[in-house]
């Protein structure tokens, strides 16, 4: 008997994210001899990706998606959209790790970016280019809750006074985006790592990070 696909809802994506991503550092593990954590970003991405479109009924992607595509066929109109890659907070001349895309039309739904560490010098700026991206598009557009999905060896208390503090420093210079850019650690899954070159492979603390970002307007 075929397993019933699932309907999107917050939980059941977040769900599917660390799913996929378990699954994926028991693949490495099983035919890399790697952990997850030393894999390159677009092995998340690839696996995530396949594990949304075989257990939801309604989800496709796009990896490595262009940022100026996926604006327009989330309807956002053509001098807007050159208008925002100007925007070195989007950085528009790039491209997305992986977009999720729904219906007939294959419209964008919602954009996911992985990352190997969580390094502080720019974690905060990828929460906030995600952001953006809830920024740009219309009220009630799927684009308007996105993810940030990395590898951590931070505790969720350590992450989360970090980018507090990077969080308190952005707000000196940049007052007027004070609470704009909401994001949630919805999700921290820990996974299997030891050092590079360890031949006993003493465990070390590593884990699978998910923000949810959104923007408020």
């Amino acid at each position: 008997m075929s397993k019933a696909l699932l309907k999107s809802s917050p939980e059941n994506r977040l769900n599917a994210i660390i799913e996929a991503l378990v699954d994926a550092s028991d693949r490495a593990l099983e035919h890399s001899d790697c952990p997850l954590s030393r894999m390159p970003e677009y092995f998340m991405a690839v696996h995530v990706a396949n594990h949304f479109a075989q257990s939801f009924s309604n989800f496709g992607y796009r990896l490595e998606a262009s940022v100026k595509q996926t604006l327009a066929d989330a309807g956002v109109e053509e001098d807007e959209i050159n208008d925002l890659l100007e925007s070195p907070e989007l950085r528009g001349n790039g491209r997305f790790d992986l977009v999720l895309r729904t219906g007939r039309r294959g419209v964008p739904a919602h954009v996911l970016e992985f990352k190997r560490g969580s390094r502080s010098a720019h974690l905060l700026k990828d929460l906030i280019r995600l952001a953006h991206v809830s920024k740009t598009v219309s009220d009630g557009s799927r684009l308007e809750t996105n993810y940030l999905v990395f590898t951590t060896k931070k505790t969720e208390s350590r992450l989360l006074a970090m980018l507090s503090e990077q969080e308190a420093e952005r707000k000196k210079t940049n007052p007027r985006a004070r609470g704009k850019v909401t994001y949630t650690l919805k999700k921290y899954q820990t996974i299997t790592h030891w050092d590079k070159d360890d031949a006993k492979r003493v465990p070390k603390h590593m884990a699978v990070a998910v923000f949810e970002v959104r923007y408020k307007k």
